[in-house]
Formats: C-alpha cells, structure tokens, sequence
C-alpha cells in the first residue's frame, strides 16, 4: 500500500522529558471494532486492551510479555495504592530499522474479570514521564476516559488546539490525534510547555531516519502556522528501492507552535515530486501556509517526473524507456506500394536537463496490402513489394506537465529507415542479406500526450526514397505514424 511510507511518520511518538502537573483535556482516543482502545496524550500511545487469565497468573503475565514483544525487562511489581489487584512491567526494545532508538514500554495490568485482565500500556521513545502515567491510571480507575474516546473513524471533522475543523467525508483518523486525507496526513500533540513540545518535535524528526529511506533535502522554511509566523524543520524523504511500493518522495514540515494557549508539537506531510515542490495538500492547508516561496520552488505545471535519489541530487527524473506499438499510414504517391504497415518500436532516453532528453530508437513495421512497383539493381529493373520497414534514429525532445500526471511532448529526430524487398538475391552470405532493399534517410516530427505511464503519438515522417536510385522519382517520401505508448 503506497500510503504506507506517509502513515509511518505520523504514527511514530515522542515524550516530554518533564514530570509535571497535565491537563487531560488534550487526551483523544478511538476504539476500535474489537472494543480495543488507543490514545494520545502529550507524544504518548496508550492502548487499553484485553487478555485471557489473571493478574497473579504466572502463565498470564508470560503470554503478555510475549505479545508486546517485551526485550528487556526493567522492572516487575504490584502497586498496593491503586484499587484493583494489580501488576506493572517496564519494558525497553530496540526499534526495527533505527538502530539510535529505543522504545520504552510500562504496561499497568489489572483483573477485569475471574477469567479476563484488561491491559493498559504506554509506549515512548525517550524516558517515560510517570506523572502523567499515574494521572491518566487515575482517570481509567475511576471510569473516567470514555468521553473523550471516539468510535468513528471518519474524521468529519478535528478539534485542533481549540479550533473546529470540518473535514467532510474523505479524511480518516490514523490513530488519535493523526489524521489522513487524500494526499496529506498530519499528526499532533498538546504539551505543558513550549520546551517540552520542542523535545518532541526534535525525537520525531530523529526517529523518523529509517535505514530504508534517503533524505533529499533539509532545511527550515517561515510559514504561518494557524495564522502565526512560525519556522518549520522541512525534510524532503525518499524511500529506498526494493524498501517498499511508494515511489513518491515524501515532504514532512515539522512545527512547534504556542496556538490558544496550547504549546503543540505538529508534523504535516504529503507526498511531492521533489525537494523543490513546495505545494501544499489540501489538508496542511487548513493549518499552514507558505507566504514565500523559495526562487527554485517548482510550478505545478512545471514539474516533469517525480524525483528519484540516485546519490547524484538529480533535480529530475525521466522515464529512460518508451514502448510504442502503432502503424505506419504512407501518404501521397507512397500509397501505391502499401496502404498501411503496423509496427513497433521503443526508445531509450537520456535527460539533459529538467524537461529535455535525447533518445536512441528504433521501428519495425510489416506492410500490409502491397503493391507491385519498379525496383532499379545492376541496370536491370524488376517489379518487388515492400516486405519489411525498418528504422533507426536520434530524436530530441521537450516534455511539459499540462497539469498533474499529464504531460505533453515534442520532439524532432532523424535516422535511416529501410525498405527491404521481396526480391531474392542470386547470391548471399546468410539469410540477413538474402534480399534486395533500399536505405534513405528519414527525417521526422512528433508530439505525444500521456496520462502517467500510458500516452497516444502522432508522427510526420519525411522519406526522400528517389534519392537511393532504387525506385522511381514517383515512389513517395511521406508517411504518418500513430499509435499508443508506455513508459518505465
């Protein structure tokens, strides 16, 4: 799934590194269809969930390690203070792909029934804040969650930090606090102080370096952010090949904020063409703006490719190969040797720069509905039909993006196409030179439209066969070649 790479970033967490007094109001939650419920609350995922057997069952606590995959246990106790039978674990694991990470993990598990403990975890990449752990146990023991707790996953709308946003239909959360519409996604949390969300925002931008993925670009850009001049940490990420099916670079705005009062830590990311494309998806819209954009910022109608990490910093990147499958329609005096010929061809491009490459290509084509005409060899003339077109060429060519993921192309070129006959050699080395044929040059014009990887062309070529003295002055030198073509 190509959205993959984008929800990676936003699911990631990140903890204050300050015990202090927390106002729960900026906690959300989901639940899931299983009854599961996850929560954020100032850079922490909290999950409430259920497990077969009890609190002083060793087997219990065992099966429990084992789900949550806890590598390094840190500490194992019960809490005589709270009111259910109890048992804590702390936890620490090494993340997968980040290798300067770890995350720890407390798991507060109590007896919810004579066969059933409900589990309740928190989950951090830096030191655990345990203020805030015994606020929010407090609350669950009292029943005390559930309001802010939602069951929908359609994200009509968000309350962030103190504003109502509508949405529509087409957005979705994530997880609390993480919400994903048609190309953007973005993520937040609500902290005590500015120093804290500013620790945050910091964790996130390190643990989001996976070893399957290349940073284009990094840098920090001024934007308004809820109406506020803000500095954003703006990384431009690119997915290595062979990590996954996304191969779109991402673009992730990092941004710390006092908004309302609220001291937020917020990541806003969509996918892009390249580390110059600065347009914004319609969702970080309604929380960010650039009033200025940098001068090599692309235009929309501008960009040609999306942009691929060779190591080089290409500012570019070009499909290196056309499939074209079409035919040959000759026109004028050239109809009275064949009406139509199919054929096929590719090309193999070189970029030179953002929007030009030059392509070596070839065609074959197999006349249909020959005609009989004169052919001139040895001072003798024999009648012969066309039985095989082909042809070699440069072309140069010039692509412009009409609007997003349509591209027009035009291109000139020139080559030397042949005509192989019908006619038999008396005498020959092998079977490719076993007949008779004809070489000129073939000198051509083309413009092509395609959608993505799929597109129509339309060519004019200009073919002076009397030049060869092979055929008749009259023989024809203008043909169309139109088909359909597909790019890697």
């Amino acid at each position: 799934m190509k959205d993959l790479l984008l929800t990676g970033f936003f699911i990631l967490l990140s903890t204050p590194l300050f015990s202090q007094e927390y106002d729960l109001g900026g906690m959300q939650g989901l639940r899931n269809r299983k009854g599961e419920v996850m929560l954020e609350l100032s850079g922490y995922e909290i999950f409430i969930t259920t497990a077969k057997g009890q609190v002083n069952n060793k087997k219990t606590i065992n099966s429990i390690k084992k789900k949550y995959g806890m590598e390094t246990i840190l500490a194992e106790f019960s809490e005589p203070g709270f009111s259910k039978t109890n048992k804590i674990i702390e936890s620490e694991s090494k993340v997968k792909g980040r290798p300067k990470v770890k995350l720890n993990q407390v798991f507060y598990i109590f007896n919810k029934s004579d066969r059933e403990v409900e589990v309740v975890s928190f989950r951090t990449l830096n030191q655990r804040d345990v203020v805030l752990e015994e606020e929010v146990i407090k609350m669950y023991l009292k029943n005390g969650l559930d309001h802010c707790i939602l069951d929908e996953q359609t994200a009509n709308s968000l309350s962030f930090a103190g504003r109502e946003i509508d949405l529509g239909s087409a957005c979705r959360w994530t997880s609390p606090h993480n919400v994903n519409c048609k190309g953007g996604q973005m993520s937040w949390s609500e902290f005590p102080s500015f120093e804290s969300a500013n620790l945050d925002i910091n964790t996130r931008i390190d643990a989001n370096m996976h070893e399957n993925i290349n940073v284009l670009a990094e840098d920090d850009i001024d934007i308004l952010f809820e109406g506020i001049p803000s500095l954003a940490h703006r990384v431009v990420y690119k997915q290595k090949p062979g990590a996954g099916q996304s191969t779109k670079p991402l673009i992730v705005y990092y941004v710390v904020q006092e908004v309302r009062g609220r001291y937020v830590s917020c990541v806003l990311g969509n996918y892009g063409y390249g580390r110059n494309d600065y347009e914004l998806a319609p969702l970080l819209q309604e929380v960010m703006s650039i009033p200025v954009l940098p001068e090599a910022a692309y235009n929309q109608f501008d960009i040609p490719q999306y942009e691929e990490d060779t190591g080089k910093r290409k500012e570019y990147f070009d499909y290196y190969m056309e499939i074209h499958a079409g035919s040959w329609l000759p026109l004028g005096n050239l109809r009275n040797a064949y009406k139509a010929a199919p054929s096929v061809g590719a090309y193999i491009g070189y970029p030179i720069k953002k929007e030009m490459a030059i392509d070596f290509g070839f065609r074959i084509a197999f006349p249909v509905n020959r005609q009989l005409f004169d052919y001139y060899h040895s001072g003798w003339t024999e009648v012969a039909k066309a039985r095989f077109i082909g042809n070699i060429n440069l072309r140069f060519r010039y692509q412009q993006a009409v609007a997003k993921n349509i591209y027009w192309t035009t291109y000139a070129g020139a080559g030397v196409i042949s005509v192989q006959t019908d006619l038999e050699k008396e005498y020959y080395y092998d079977d490719n030179d076993k007949w008779y044929s004809f070489e000129t040059l073939d000198v051509f014009g083309g413009v092509n439209i395609r959608y993505k990887r799929a597109g129509l062309y339309l060519e004019y070529h200009y073919t002076p066969f009397s030049i060869t003295n092979k055929v008749r002055k009259d023989y024809g030198n203008s043909a169309l070649n139109l088909g359909a073509a597909v790019y890697f």
